[in-house]
This record gives structure tokens, C-alpha cells and sequence, in this order.
């Protein structure tokens, strides 16, 4: 038992070598981030941010594997699919994509359930989630 200790000990600090290279700060030009009235844009910091912008708040325990790389891991997939802070970049087409799901999102699976275990207060309550639906929405009309 004490042999099995000493190489669970040893595998685990091995794997805190392992790099997830997932900055939590990206240069940005303020001009790409996304322009949003102040209501909508708290919301969207409080509880979208983290996963899809540029402006991370990885919290202590992201720094400690293995949880580290599925915290960084969700931070990469999330900036990958949706980057609140390269707005700019997308095409019309492209916004108006990100626009339509936002609403079903919302509803449906965001924030993540296993974000919300530990940041309640990204929570959206249903006020957060009409503010940002009527939002988007409208933002989409202005596309067409």
C-alpha cells in the first residue's frame, strides 16, 4: 500500500509538468471586442466571459492538474467556438449565426452546469436570459 502511495504521489506531481498552453489574458484591440449596450455586456461578463472571450479569470485551482486541463480545455474549446472579444472579425454571416443560437443556448446549456457548480453567480436568472435573448434578437434584426 505504502509502494502504491509513493507512485500515486510521483504520478501526480509528474502530471503538474504537463503544459495546457491556454492564456487566460489575449492581447486585444478594443475596436474587435464585441459592442454591446452596459446591461448586456455585465451579463455577458459575468457569466459568458470566462469560456468565450479573451479576459479569463481562471481561478487557483485552474493551475493544479488534472483539473487544469479540463478547465483550460473548456476555456480553449469555448474561445474557439464563440470569441465575444474578436466580434469584430466575424462576418455579418457569422454574427447572425452566433445571434440565432444565443436564445436556444441560453435555455438549453449555458453556462455549463460544471461552471455554475463552482461560479454561482453566473448563473443566468430568467430576467438575464430575456435581457440577452431581446438582445440578440435585435442585434440579428439589424444584420438582416
Amino acid at each position: 500500500m505504502k509502494k502504491f502511495m509513493i507512485i500515486l504521489l510521483l504520478v501526480f506531481v509528474g502530471i503538474q509538468f504537463i503544459p495546457m498552453n491556454v492564456p487566460a489574458e489575449v492581447p486585444t484591440k478594443a475596436e474587435d471586442e464585441l459592442q454591446a449596450p452596459d446591461d448586456v455586456m455585465a451579463i455577458l461578463k459575468r457569466s459568458c466571459f470566462d469560456c468565450h472571450s479573451n479576459h479569463t479569470k481562471f481561478p487557483w485551482y485552474s493551475s493544479i492538474a488534472p483539473v487544469s486541463w479540463f478547465t483550460k480545455m473548456h476555456v480553449k474549446e469555448g474561445r474557439e467556438h464563440l470569441n465575444f472579444s474578436t466580434w469584430a472579425s466575424y462576418d455579418d454571416e457569422k454574427k447572425l449565426k452566433y445571434l440565432e443560437k444565443i436564445p436556444k443556448a441560453i435555455e438549453s446549456k449555458m453556462p455549463l452546469p460544471s461552471y455554475l457548480l463552482i461560479h454561482k453567480e453566473a448563473k443566468l436568472s430568467e430576467a438575464d436570459k430575456k435581457k440577452l435573448s431581446d438582445w440578440a434578437s435585435e442585434a440579428a434584426f439589424d444584420l438582416e
